[in-house]
């Protein structure tokens, strides 16, 4: 089902349908990650309510009015938020507004995401300068920052604050000429960097089978889909 057409009046179905994944791909937790302009993060609330042992929740708020925007993220993170995101459809990485979101989100613990097709220099210059102010803060570029975008990003993720995310582009890149990117990066880096999540929940079966062409062994698969996402969200 599209996520798109989550609404108020479907939300347990969604939600049911979710856990109900879940238990078949044997995936004990997942954090929410809403798009603002598609789905109100109260949504993504309400549903980690009605199952708060096996869902948590990010929110996605725009950086603009400077003051709405640090009230909806006090309210978020009081009520149990685990992460901020960065959208690129409500967001510019020159805004000074998007900085001081970034400053507000980390000052509450969050855990920052970038959400991108496919990830911009601009967008990279903006992380490399809140990975280098912030160093115990967390950030993870989701998506890996795209097929062409994740190469670019490989300086960053040597910093001990910087993760990829594997969704939608995991599946692609492991089949595709790129590849020798990810190769070398888990030969320099292990897997310590790289952090299991879907896009939706239709998209478990692909991400496992691309994560075996990867040919891990049991302990480095848990530390991608289990160990580092613990870590980087206190869980």
């Amino acid at each position: 089902m599209n996520v798109d057409l989550v609404t108020r009046e479907t939300l347990t179905e969604n939600t049911d349908m979710l856990i109900e994944r879940m238990d078949e791909y044997n995936v004990e937790k997942t954090v929410l990650t809403p798009i603002e302009h598609r789905v109100p993060s109260e949504l993504y609330l309400e549903a980690a309510n009605m199952y708060p042992d096996r869902l948590a929740f990010a929110c996605s708020v725009m950086p603009r009015p400077i003051d709405e925007a640090r009230a909806r993220i006090d309210h978020f993170a009081d009520q149990g938020c685990k992460a901020y995101i960065f959208d690129e459809e409500i967001y510019h990485p020159a805004d000074p507004a998007a900085h001081a979101v970034a400053q507000m989100a980390v000052e509450k613990d969050l855990a920052v995401y970038f959400h991108h097709k496919e990830i911009s220099s601009e967008v990279i210059s903006f992380l490399d300068r809140l990975s280098l102010t912030y160093p115990s803060a967390q950030f993870v570029v989701l998506h890996m920052g795209g097929l062409f975008g994740f190469s670019k990003l490989i300086p960053l993720i040597a910093r001990n604050n910087v993760w990829l995310e594997v969704s939608v582009t995991l599946p692609r890149l492991v089949e595709s000429p790129l590849r020798v990117f990810l190769d070398a990066l888990i030969q320099d880096l292990g897997v310590r960097k790289l952090v299991f999540g879907s896009e939706h929940h239709s998209e478990y079966q692909d991400l496992m089978a691309s994560l075996n062409l990867i040919n891990l062994n049991v302990e480095t698969m848990r530390v991608i889909t289990e160990r580092n996402a613990r870590h980087i969200l206190n869980l």
